[in-house]
């Protein structure tokens, strides 16, 4: 499907005041002003975070002063606290953290991690059998807001200090302390901390009461701060900046040694670090423990002294990540099935994906709701049935907040939380078939333009915002220095989205030891210089690029030979470019639908590659009867349709396909894309 770009808004005033007070490009001005970065002072500390950010002093969180005295107390008179985590890279590291800290101020400490068949947050099991290892005194770390039963049920016989960010729901009354900046009456002025973050300021909080170290200057651990805070998923700006940027410094000098073990089974050992390796790398490794295994494993690596079992769980971690990888591809394909099937039922015309099966394992369907979010761009729940509950898994479009949407539906569950893109739920397995129908019906009414009683179909187009247009060869030095300035990049702070349209390539090649990878040069607008570009696992585009121009989204990068720094691109996103296309009529879609029969589910098949099918129709017979295909954005367009409409079936990664006989009459006008484009 294809995006529309929306180029960012600029307030010219505020541009030229940053341009002009801190020595900046334009094009910088414009990404910080798109950041809602709108003044000098503020751009000034988002420019240099390590020395400029301020930490917020820990005892602005509310009950910070209560659990503090609390834990000194424990200290004080040897009693045994156990530290009670969440399954996740958050709730591992926030355990590890804070296991770190309260063994370096000489107390007895144990941590308890449930799996995820006991379920997120507490359950009193879990709970009795802490009390009864000897434990008077539990401190929760990114979980417990929501588990005020639990608390209740067991109060008289051991203390809880809960430290949580998650939204709060009923006010927790029969805690020592309830640390949670989202809770009521809290004046913390940070909102964004992850539940690390949160362990991390209790943390602060004890060095300052206990050690006289100012706040400001402990920094230990933040590494794992670091980890949490991209893996999790939470806004990269204020403070979050800070203890990202300063952890990834932390992170390449690390003297943790479980944390060394498991990037050297990730290859990034010695390398120069940044989120995409926080949470593309480390992040799935320690998360495939808490979804398949135990998550304590993830803990104990994280805090293990010995180098030899640091790296026997560093390697149990990534044989763990490979079969969740091989789980995770199973599911998402047979989930991709489930929507097809659905699709191909309703003509095409669906709002939403709701798909089950007992066999998907609960800890993968969070994974497998978000590719198909990626893939179809629709609001988005896998589930996985276990007997007579089941529990889901939701991802959303823009347009639709998906927490509000299950408030709608809360009679439904016997759980639910989560947030505008993500959330989840536990449901009776007998209230799916109905839920799934309310849902859609929902979504189609939320979408729905007022004036017409239209579900506004433009809703579900994704949108790509893009901060500035500008050719590639006008990229600078000066500009790829400013840009690495404004990372570390997440979410709050997202990378730089650089566009541009009609580029013509030049050079073409196909890179790589899997050979899906390309490198090609861009003609500069002088019609002289070409700026070098490397575009990974777009190696399908060489017939575009080759024979056409071509839209794309890139960023500038710097690249050094031989002591010389030059600027080069690396292009995100590759596409034919739309100013010249042409969305098909009737006739050519029949053709083209002709055409690709002949490639339908061969048995050696390459990967998906509309572009070499465009070469190869405007050779073809059909092509000679239709002149108005002047564009692979066409090709691109009718395909589109014909995947709406269920006449084409692509696996989940778009690559190989079939056509399957309709098993009843298709109309255009049953797929969004074609609406979309005849009104």
């Amino acid at each position: 499907m294809q995006k529309n770009w929306v180029l960012i808004e600029d307030d010219e005033a505020v541009v030229k005041e940053l341009m002009t007070k801190l020595n900046i490009s334009e094009i910088t001005a414009k990404v910080l002003c798109h950041r809602g970065i709108t003044t000098v002072k503020e751009a000034e500390v988002f420019l240099d975070p390590e020395n400029k950010q301020e930490f917020n002093d820990p005892f602005l969180m509310k009950d910070m002063d209560k659990a503090v005295d609390r834990i000194i107390k424990a200290i004080d008179n040897e009693e045994k606290i156990v530290i009670y985590g969440d399954y996740d890279v958050d709730g591992m590291t926030s355990s590890s953290i804070m296991f770190r800290a309260l063994k370096r101020l000489g107390t007895a400490v144990d941590f308890y991690i449930p799996s995820r068949d006991e379920g997120y947050g507490f359950n009193v099991p879990a709970l009795q059998k802490i009390i009864d290892s000897g434990a008077s005194l539990l401190i929760s770390v990114d979980c417990g807001i929501s588990n005020v039963k639990e608390i209740e049920e067991v109060k008289e016989y051991m203390d809880f200090i809960v430290t949580d960010h998650h939204l709060p729901s009923d006010p927790i009354n029969n805690a020592v302390a309830v640390l949670d900046p989202h809770q009521e009456e809290c004046k913390y002025p940070d909102k964004n901390l992850c539940g690390a973050g949160v362990a991390f300021k209790l943390c602060q909080a004890l060095n300052m009461k206990i050690n006289n170290i100012e706040y400001r200057d402990y920094l230990t651990d933040l590494d794992l701060v670091a980890l949490a805070t991209v893996a999790d998923i939470v806004p990269i700006v204020g403070e979050n900046r800070k203890i990202v940027y300063i952890g990834l410094k932390q992170m390449e000098k690390t003297e943790n040694i479980g944390l060394q073990a498991l990037m050297e089974a990730a290859n990034i050992l010695g390398k120069k670090l940044n989120t995409n390796h926080l949470g593309f790398k480390l992040g799935p490794r320690l998360n495939a423990t808490g979804r398949l295994a135990s998550a304590s494993q993830g803990v104990k690596l994280l805090l293990t002294e010995d180098e030899i079992e640091a790296k026997a769980i560093a390697n149990f971690l990534e044989s763990e990540n490979e079969e969740r990888k091989n789980i995770e591809n199973r599911i998402i394909e047979e989930a991709n099935n489930k929507y097809r099937e659905l699709r191909t039922e309703h003509g095409g015309d669906m709002s939403s994906i709701v798909v089950a099966d007992e066999k998907w394992h609960p800890g993968v369907i969070g994974l497998a709701a978000s590719r198909l979010l990626e893939r179809h761009y629709l609001p988005t729940i896998v589930i996985s049935i276990d007997g007579e509950y089941a529990r889901g898994s939701c991802r959303s479009i823009n347009t639709l907040h998906m927490k509000e949407a299950l408030d709608h539906f809360k009679d439904y569950f016997t759980q639910y939380g989560g947030h505008a893109a993500a959330a989840g739920f536990t449901i009776k397995t007998e209230d799916l078939k109905k839920f799934a129908a309310d849902f859609d019906n929902y979504v189609k009414e939320k979408l729905t333009k007022e004036e017409n009683e239209k579900i506004n179909e433009e809703d579900f187009i994704p949108v790509q915002n893009v901060d500035a247009f500008i050719h590639p060869s006008e990229l600078t030095i000066q500009l790829a220095n400013e840009i690495e300035k404004i990372e570390p990049f997440g979410v709050g702070n997202p990378r730089p989205v650089f566009a541009c349209k009609n580029v013509n390539a030049v050079s073409p090649k196909v890179m790589g030891q899997d050979k899906n990878h390309l490198s090609f040069y861009v003609k500069g607008i002088d019609g002289n210089s070409n700026i070098r570009t490397i575009s990974w696992n777009k190696a399908a585009f060489l017939p575009l690029i080759e024979n056409e121009s071509i839209d794309i989204i890139f960023l500038p990068e710097k690249n050094e030979f031989n002591g010389e720094v030059t600027v080069q691109t690396t292009v995100n996103s590759i596409s034919p470019s739309k100013d010249i296309g042409l969305f098909p009529d009737r006739e050519t879609m029949i053709n083209i639908y002709k055409f690709l029969w002949q490639y339908a589910d061969r048995e050696q098949f390459k990967p998906y590659d509309i572009c070499q099918y465009n070469v190869d129709f405007k050779k073809s017979i059909f092509a000679s009867k239709n002149s108005k295909l002047n564009s692979t954005y066409t090709m691109f367009c009718a395909v589109d349709v014909f995947e709406e409409l269920g006449l084409i079936q692509f696996d989940v990664e778009g690559k190989n396909f079939i056509m399957p006989a309709p098993s009843k009459k298709m109309e255009l006008k049953d797929s969004r894309s074609w609406r979309l484009n005849n009104n």
